[in-house]
């Protein structure tokens, strides 16, 4: 019996593991667990809002729980990581069964299953007494019957793996103690929310209570009820813990592959990306004067829009990536595709991991910040994409870019914006930002004129010739820092506008391929600094 557990572990130890392969049938386990409940449940008619949040916050637990469960694997006996991800996707399957011996045991009778809530005191005791009494809601029974296989199965994995009773135990306690700690998550987040003012021994199951089930406001959406609040607040949490445990798995198991798509990142277009995001807020804040109460959860909120707008930036510089070899192999050897540091396959799962994170999270937050990063997507791969590949078409080209670059100050502006709506932004304002985004885009052009030319692409650097565009395009930018002041009227600005739109003028004609300290590479970022430098003078009078 020993011989045949143990054939069975390396058979599925030895199973083919990739991460597209791996994450369909993560999704698929998730889809039918949500299958049986909803089955269970006779299919009973809900909202389109509640179904995306009980999936979401569903599938983020469980991706949660899968990340940290991990290391106990490694820890028992795993020779790899493909074979403890592929020995804990197996164990996974045994999230199909408490909402079926829930149902058997209960009869029909009430009971809701989701998190246990109490004190620290309480906790301590429910840690040594398997969750503790009421089985009827919190931690059900079929909970439970989860939990104890999960823990028993490391533990007999650990003793087939080491042959070591001590092992076992170990593996099994760690095991059960990361299940117990997600079982109580939302305990602990109100002991370090509100543990510093109320006291972390004062707190108790009702104030957990009252921070995650009451129906509270995000921004400018409601949750209705309990449990729709409890969704909502918990897939803010877990999105936000895997926005930061996933990167530090890869960083920790894939450190190549880790650094090279941080060296693609193009850090110029993400803090271009996120000043955009940051105006829109402002200009919310400004037209709308919405009422805010601050809290964690906005918090949460705005990290993640953050973290969703960066993604599908980095979706999109994928997607120019896999279609511009031709032009990279000229002026951007350090690319991954170039080089080689990432192969094409690997790449492009990343980029639709990029673009599911993108959108994914920002619904979490708005479904019209989703909607906008799904348009911006569009855009991009309209823009570098066959058979459209728009990029090669000059004016076009900019003018999509421009677009792309409003949906994200779009965004920041809807979040904010009590209405949901952008009706409030002038469109004077809006159409001058739009061209001012056209007009600021061209200058990444530059420092790729040799491949461009060889890929038969038209930019405006190449019509105008080199030094003529430079002059062009300083013109056109201290043009745009002049007309800032009238379009924002605020007249008392213009020695500012004059001061740093001389600056952009100054750095263009500087600015040559190579052998100075402002090359091609370097002038988005240094006419970004500018921009911002003026930005920021603006608020002042604002």
């Amino acid at each position: 019996m020993i011989s045949l557990l143990r054939r069975i572990i390396r058979l599925i130890e030895q199973e083919p593991f990739s991460l597209p392969l791996f994450s369909i049938a993560f999704l698929a386990l998730i889809l039918c667990r949500i299958g049986v409940e909803s089955f269970l449940g006779f299919f009973a008619p809900q909202s389109l809002s509640f179904l995306f949040f009980e999936f979401a916050h569903t599938f983020l637990f469980f991706l949660t729980a899968f990340f940290l469960l991990i290391p106990a694997i490694r820890f028992a006996g795993a020779p790899s990581l493909p074979s403890a991800a592929n020995i804990l996707l197996f164990g996974f399957l045994i999230i199909l069964t408490p909402p079926v011996i829930d149902t058997i045991l209960f009869q029909g009778s009430h009971f809701w299953s989701f998190y246990k809530f109490d004190s620290l005191g309480g906790l301590l005791l429910r840690f040594f007494t398997f969750f503790g009494d009421r089985p009827d809601i919190g931690i059900t029974y079929g909970v439970r019957v989860e939990v104890a296989c999960v823990t028993l199965g490391v533990g007999l994995y650990a003793l087939l793996s080491s042959r070591k009773s001590i092992h076992a135990f170990k593996a099994a306690l760690t095991t059960y103690t990361v299940l117990f700690i997600l079982g109580t998550f939302p305990s602990y987040l109100t002991f370090l929310i509100q543990g510093f003012s109320k006291g972390f021994f004062a707190l108790g199951a009702s104030d957990i209570a009252g921070l995650f089930l009451s129906p509270s406001e995000l921004f400018s959406r409601d949750a209705p009820d309990m449990r729709s609040a409890l969704n909502v607040k918990m897939s803010l949490w877990y999105a936000s813990i895997l926005a930061l445990l996933i990167p530090f798995f890869v960083y920790r198991h894939f450190r190549p592959l880790f650094f090279a798509l941080l060296r693609n990142v193009r850090w110029p277009q993400i803090w271009y990306h996120g000043g955009l995001l940051f105006l829109g807020g402002l200009l919310a804040w400004h037209f709308t004067a919405p009422v805010l109460i601050p809290n964690h959860f906005h918090i949460l909120a705005v990290f993640l829009v953050t973290i969703s707008v960066g993604s599908a930036w980095l979706a999109s510089v994928i997607v120019n990536d896999s279609f511009d070899t031709g032009i990279d192999i000229h002026t951007n050897q350090h690319r991954p595709l170039i080089s080689g540091t990432i192969n094409r396959t690997t790449f492009i799962t990343f980029g639709w991991f990029f673009f599911f994170i993108s959108i994914f999270f920002s619904a979490l937050v708005s479904f019209s910040a989703a909607l906008l990063l799904a348009l911006y997507q569009a855009l991009a791969w309209i823009y570098s994409a066959p058979p459209f590949r728009l990029k090669r078409i000059p004016g076009i080209a900019t003018l999509l870019a421009s677009a792309a670059g409003l949906t994200v100050l779009l965004i920041g502006f809807l979040i904010i914006a009590p209405e949901n709506d952008f009706s409030r932004l002038p469109p004077m304002l809006l159409f001058f930002l739009f061209i001012a985004y056209a007009a600021a885009l061209p200058l990444k052009d530059f420092k790729d004129i040799a491949g461009d030319q060889q890929d038969h692409v038209i930019t405006f650097p190449i019509i105008f010739g080199e030094k003529n565009a430079r002059l062009v395009f300083g013109g056109v930018l201290f043009t745009l820092f002049i007309l800032s002041v009238f379009v924002l009227h605020i007249r008392p600005a213009f020695p500012l506008a004059v001061f740093f739109g001389g600056a952009s003028f100054f750095l263009l004609q500087t600015a040559r391929k190579r052998h100075s300290w402002c090359t091609y590479a370097r002038l988005p970022l240094l006419i970004l600094s500018l921009i911002t430098g003026y930005g920021l003078c603006l608020l002042w009078f604002i």
